[in-house]
C-alpha cells in the first residue's frame, strides 16, 4: 500500500486512476487540477507516489510539477499523457488509461523505490 497524490485536469480520467490504485490498496492522499494547489497539496501531504497529467488545468504544467517533486520531495513520479512521446526521464503512461499498465507502473516504481532505500 502506498500513498499517493494525483494530478488530472479530466474529471473521468482521474476517476478511472483512482478507482484503479484503491482497488490495490493504495491511498489517494490527495488530487488536483492545476499546478499550484498541486504543489501545495504534495508539500503537506509528501506522499509516496505522484502520478500527475502532462497539461492541466488553466494551462498549467505538469513538468513543472514533477520537476518540484523530485527536486523538493524527493518522491519518485509517473507522467501520464495522450502524447506517445514522454518529455521527462520518469515511468510515463499513455492515455487512454490501461489498469494493467498503471499497475504495472505504480508496483514496478514502488518495488524499485523499497529497494534502493534498502541499499
Amino acid at each position: 500500500m502506498a500513498r499517493i497524490y494525483l494530478v488530472e485536469d479530466d474529471p473521468a480520467s482521474l476517476k478511472l486512476v483512482q478507482l484503479i490504485l484503491e482497488s490495490r490498496s493504495h491511498v489517494i492522499v490527495g488530487a488536483t487540477t492545476n499546478a499550484p494547489d498541486a504543489k501545495a497539496g504534495i508539500w503537506a501531504t509528501k506522499p509516496d507516489l505522484c502520478i500527475i497529467d502532462i497539461s492541466l488545468e488553466h494551462g498549467t504544467s505538469g513538468i513543472d510539477v514533477a520537476e518540484f517533486v523530485i527536486e523538493k520531495i524527493g518522491s519518485p513520479v509517473i507522467i501520464m499523457s495522450a502524447d506517445d512521446q514522454p518529455t521527462l526521464p520518469v515511468p510515463f503512461v499513455l492515455k487512454p488509461i490501461s489498469p494493467r499498465r498503471l499497475i504495472e507502473r505504480v508496483e514496478h516504481l514502488l518495488s524499485w523505490t523499497a529497494e534502493t532505500i534498502r541499499l
